[in-house]
């Protein structure tokens, strides 16, 4: 899901330019006479990276760069179009291998681990690519669709089955990522870790779910926590999920028809 819509963002970025800015200046600098798209676009990634993505502005960028905001427009035509290079960028720094491991599991596995590693590096990508059924139009992050629909080519499956598995797999990891940029962002404002978080709500967890009568939650420990964290839920859905096309590919490629809607 988009941190702003393309109306909200660049109508704000909009009235922008030309305002005085005040945020402090990037210690490289730059001139307009060097700028350029990609110039633009890793100092976006870069603000994104220490201070998430809804820092990032064409004002914020063009301060960065010690710019005007109106000559970043030259080169991007508006929040969204940054938004989508961006997510290109960081996809293209991690392309897959061509032809990858042997065996549709082992491809599908590894393409699930790079873009979860990538999702570690940069947290806030999940901002702009969870949840939503208008991706951003980036064709390194396109590939690993690809890459996920060609690892199961050949399988029996239909063009619309090898679809909705890659897209699945997307999905997935794009929904367990979102934490990562939520405790991202918590641990720059609160400068606490998730256990420091959590032990300090001790007591009010306590007497909530015992008031709330939540018999099975109220024995949450620290082994339950420990489960709980994001990069074990993301291991145990990738394997959920690889076991249900492993299912899936047993039954060549038949699903069960969807419930009828009475």
């Amino acid at each position: 899901m988009r941190v702003a819509d393309r109306s909200t963002a660049d109508v704000r970025d909009a009235a922008e330019i030309g305002a005085p800015s005040h945020e402090p200046h990037a210690a490289g600098g730059s001139t307009e006479g060097a700028l350029d798209q990609a110039l633009i676009v890793r100092a976006a990634i870069e603000v994104a990276d220490r201070e998430g993505v809804a820092a990032v502005s064409m004002r914020r960028v063009a301060a960065e760069l010690r710019v005007a905001v109106m000559s970043l427009y030259r080169y991007v035509a508006s929040r969204e179009e940054l938004n989508d290079l961006m997510v290109d960028t960081v996809f293209g720094e991690r392309p897959l291998p061509e032809p990858g491991p042997d065996g549709w599991r082992a491809k599908l596995e590894l393409s699930a681990r790079e873009e979860w590693a990538l999702y570690r590096e940069h947290p806030w990508v999940s901002h702009l690519v969870a949840v939503t059924t208008r991706p951003p139009v980036a064709p390194s992050l396109m590939a690993y669709t690809d890459w996920r629909m060609r690892a199961l080519d050949g399988h029996d499956l239909d063009f619309a089955t090898l679809v909705q598995v890659a897209i699945m797999i997307g999905t997935y990891l794009q929904s367990a990522a979102i934490p990562l940029a939520h405790e991202a962002q918590a641990a720059r404002t609160t400068r606490h870790t998730r256990q420091q978080w959590a032990d300090a709500r001790q007591d009010a967890f306590s007497r909530t779910m015992h008031a709330a009568r939540l018999p099975m939650v109220s024995e949450f420990g620290a082994e339950a926590f420990q489960a709980s964290e994001p990069e074990n839920i993301f291991e145990f859905g990738l394997h959920r999920m690889l076991d249900g096309i492993a299912t899936l590919l047993e039954a060549g490629g038949r699903q069960d028809p969807p419930p009828s809607i009475r």
